[in-house]
């Protein structure tokens, strides 16, 4: 269960509008399915709110706060930090232009990361707010993905697709000087690329149209294909404790549904199976609970309990979240940001909005 903070957003000179512009509670508490839980929808505005793509975690501790991104200011992507003390929140950046639903967060430097017109930059999550940009790319290159990071703060990493050449650049980006480097090169289109988030040793990489994973050792620069031909592997993800990597495979003849993991040191595969279809995976800090977000017929947020020494899981139905996925920027993307504390997507109500599903 989360903790309170002294973490406070301070009222005094508070502008009514655009960067610093503060905000009251939106809050409305939800009951889960199970009862040692609820879930508190945190965002209620008609415009779109998200957590951000895929697995990105927008928690951060030192603040007992969440980031988050709103299109609230004029349909304009912005990023928010939501105290979870008291459900009051303040605006961030105030720009046309940022690619707020591909944004992440560094709990370690306390600063939100984004894109803004081809250009990386970092705000951060402390009064005054002030942004730095980091590093301009070409605009030959699509940047593709979220914008993943090492724990640290120190180290971004990106997919720079080339439509003419039909090939990916995974780089990295040195936040301090600005310096890219480019790892590996990928023929076809890298929708997800990783990095380690403990080591920053290695890249986690996703090929849209093979539904391909693969691996690149940003020293040696060994690419590694985590699949074949015949997989179809799909939403990569590390786990927190750097030592695996993971994906969703999906159904092949007999065999279920499967999160599998890579341990990177000991280049060995484990999997579980998965006998209730998600679309999207995560996986708590501890390792115990495995989280799906369900399909079109079954609209749950479902926690997979790992049986531990085995392969095999516990399913259960935690909350019906009713997002229709129709669109990438409400699919759930659901996030541990502790051991037993899910933040997530649904435009059940209004056009998408943040939730957040707690231990009681």
């Amino acid at each position: 269960m989360l903790g309170s903070s002294s973490f406070a957003l301070a009222e005094e000179s508070a502008p009514d509008s655009g960067k610093g512009a503060r905000f009251a509670a939106e809050w409305k508490t939800l009951p889960a399915l199970d009862s040692d839980y609820e879930v508190v929808q945190l965002t209620t505005s008609k415009a779109l709110d998200n957590k951000m793509y895929l697995d990105v975690d927008p928690y951060v501790p030192s603040l007992n706060s969440v980031v988050f991104m709103s299109e609230r200011d004029d349909d304009h992507e912005n990023l928010y930090l939501m105290s979870l003390d008291n459900g009051k929140f303040v605006q961030l950046t105030d720009s046309d232009h940022i690619d707020g639903d591909h944004a992440n967060v560094s709990p370690k430097t306390e600063e939100a990361f984004f894109v803004e017109d081809r250009t990386f930059t970092r705000v951060s999550l402390r009064a005054p707010y002030e942004e730095k940009k980091i590093r301009t790319v070409s605009d030959k290159y699509d940047v593709k993905g979220i914008v993943a990071l090492t724990s640290n703060g120190k180290t971004i990493v990106s997919s720079l697709y080339d439509e003419d050449e039909d090939r990916s650049s995974l780089v990295t980006i040195d936040v301090k000087t600005g310096d890219l480097e480019t790892v590996k090169k990928i023929d076809g289109k890298v929708d997800h690329v990783l990095i380690n988030p403990v080591y920053g040793d290695t890249l986690l990489y996703h090929v849209l149209d093979e539904d391909q994973i693969g691996l690149v050792d940003i020293g040696t620069k060994k690419n590694t294909l985590l699949t074949d031909s015949n997989d179809h592997g799909v939403h990569p993800f590390w786990q927190a404790n750097g030592r695996d990597a993971a994906f969703a495979q999906r159904v092949q003849g007999d065999t279920p549904e499967q999160v599998v993991t890579y341990n990177i040191r000991k280049e060995k595969f484990f999997s579980y199976d998965i006998r209730e279809y998600s679309n999207h995976f995560a996986m708590n800090p501890a390792q115990t609970i495995i989280e799906g977000d369900g399909g079109k017929e079954t609209q749950y947020i479902f926690y997979y309990y790992i049986k531990p020494g085995t392969n095999k899981v516990d399913t259960v139905k935690m909350f019906k979240h009713r997002s229709t996925s129709e669109t990438e920027s409400v699919h759930p993307h659901a996030a541990f940001i502790n051991d037993t504390d899910l933040i997530f997507n649904s435009d059940a109500d209004g056009n998408g909005n943040v939730y957040l599903l707690r231990e009681k």
